[in-house]
């Protein structure tokens, strides 16, 4: 079949040439022409076995782009994977690194009520998790940090260990109630991927149980359960409406971290450590809290920390 279309190809192209140039020269001849011509360049290619060959391997990549089997261990150029909650610390945590080491990598961003992605990768229901290409997944945050840290696989070593720094502790410790009031009725009402739903957001309620709003108990886990969904809002909602309060307590507290804090690079002397790692981690989650007010150099330090580890501040949704 192939050779007869040439032969005609052929036949046409002579038929052409045998008219006279009078004729020859009338636009409807001369398209006549080139389509033959045409028509005969493409068979022409199509019967070398080169050109076969070529259209059909480009035709079956084409059909088959991104689906081409990996060999048994054979990472290819697929990228760590974390799965976390965006409003999370600890997910904040394992993030950081990522970010202050320059790695590429891929967020998996889980609903808060979704239970059988977790399970699936480490048996239970926890974040942040890590995915490596090639091996077993892992949890807890300050081993994904230390993982992708001391690995050379990564680069270099980019921090210092903690330093057990008692007088930022002590005053992280007077803002730890007052935060825990103001965020939890904001991180549901914040537009946070793991929240997009309301089962999520409802898995969170029940998940997190909160003080009573007149007595300041919190209920044992068993109780809260029983109390149900109308209760566990009323008492969030009885929170998020005492946010003035809460936030006058917060932001008294806020200026004794000014003295604490080396430099906008890192908290500690020395540069950047374990010390960053906890203490961002936990400033960037309460830059959700809209009315935050931290003193100039601790703002100064959030900032650069956002920019080193390349996870935003909450600062332009703050609720």
């Amino acid at each position: 079949m192939l050779l007869l279309l040439l032969l005609f190809c052929l036949l046409l192209v002579a038929a052409c040439f045998g008219c006279s140039m009078s004729r020859l020269r009338r636009p409807s001849s001369r398209r006549l022409l080139l389509a033959a011509l045409g028509l005969l360049s493409v068979l022409a290619f199509w019967s070398s076995s080169e050109g076969a060959a070529s259209f059909a391997g480009a035709s079956w990549a084409t059909r088959t782009l991104g689906r081409l089997p990996r060999a048994a261990g054979q990472a290819g150029n697929a990228l760590p994977e974390l799965y976390i909650y965006d409003h999370c610390p600890f997910c904040v945590r394992a993030r950081i690194i990522f970010g202050m080491k320059n790695i590429k990598h891929n967020l998996v961003w889980m609903a808060n009520d979704d239970v059988d992605t977790p399970t699936a990768l480490v048996g239970k229901k926890i974040s942040p998790i890590l995915q490596l290409p090639g091996e077993s997944a892992m949890f807890e945050s300050l081993d994904i940090v230390r993982k992708i840290d001391m690995d050379p696989a990564w680069g270099p070593p980019l921090l210092k260990p903690a330093s057990a720094r008692e007088d930022l502790d002590a005053v992280d410790k007077r803002t730890i109630e007052a935060v825990r009031l103001l965020l939890r009725p904001r991180v549901i009402r914040a537009y946070l991927p793991e929240f997009a739903h309301k089962d999520g957001r409802t898995a969170y309620l029940r998940n997190h149980p909160i003080a009573d709003p007149v007595g300041g108990e919190v209920p044992e886990k068993a109780a809260w359960l029983a109390m149900g969904e109308e209760k566990w809002k009323s008492w969030y909602d009885a929170h998020f409406e005492n946010s003035p309060a809460l936030l006058a307590e917060l932001n008294s507290v806020l200026p004794d971290f000014e003295g604490l804090i080396h430099s906008e690079d890192s908290v500690s002397p020395g540069g950047a450590s374990y010390d960053d790692i906890v203490f961002f981690a936990k400033m960037r989650t309460a830059s959700l809290i809209k009315g935050l007010k931290p003193g100039p150099r601790l703002q100064a330090y959030m900032e650069r920390m956002s920019d080193l580890s390349q996870i935003p501040l909450y600062s332009g949704m703050a609720v």
